[in-house]
């Protein structure tokens, strides 16, 4: 468990301890079963599902969950995000060259539907990629790369991880 909570991304280890102690109530560093009832009941949960969760969760054999078991259930969570997340950069990445320059950006925005409405203003398509650009190119290099690309994310899905 402790090695999936070092793999996490900075900002998820700062989101997942904060909602590890929204549900760990008395500070000490573990969810135990009374605390997990609380937040599955809150969550619609019966009361049988704290024991299943505390059980699968629990591989130390403590009788709680500590932060990095807590880690070690979110982590899937987390790595499909980013694999989604590189699907997505990979798509815009027409050329497979690593970054998404304005070209293709503006050719994606085209094929979503920019070109082909009628009256289709191509300024409309330049401020968008502007906009773009303006957000996600933190080295203005002309280039997002996949690290400016996850940041526009991190911000935008995440505020209070910074």
């Amino acid at each position: 468990p402790a090695a999936a909570a070092a793999a996490l991304p900075k900002a998820a280890r700062e989101e997942l301890k904060a909602a590890f102690a929204a549900f760990d109530r008395d500070g000490d560093g573990t969810i135990d079963l009374a605390e997990l009832r609380d937040a599955l009941s809150s969550l619609g949960a019966s009361e049988g599902d704290a024991e299943a969760t505390l059980a699968s969760l629990d591989t130390d054999g403590s009788g709680g969950i500590d932060f990095d078991e807590f880690c070690a259930a979110a982590s899937p969570l987390y790595a499909s995000s980013a694999v989604a997340l590189r699907a997505a950069f990979d798509f815009f990445d027409a050329d497979g060259s690593g970054d998404i320059d304005r070209q293709e950006l503006r050719t994606i925005l085209d094929r979503l539907g920019g070109s082909t409405r009628k009256n289709h203003d191509r300024s409309e398509t330049e401020r968008a990629v502007d906009q773009v650009f303006a957000a996600a190119d933190a080295d203005a290099d002309g280039r997002v790369s996949f690290p400016e690309f996850i940041s526009i994310f991190t911000e935008v899905f995440a505020p209070s991880a910074k």
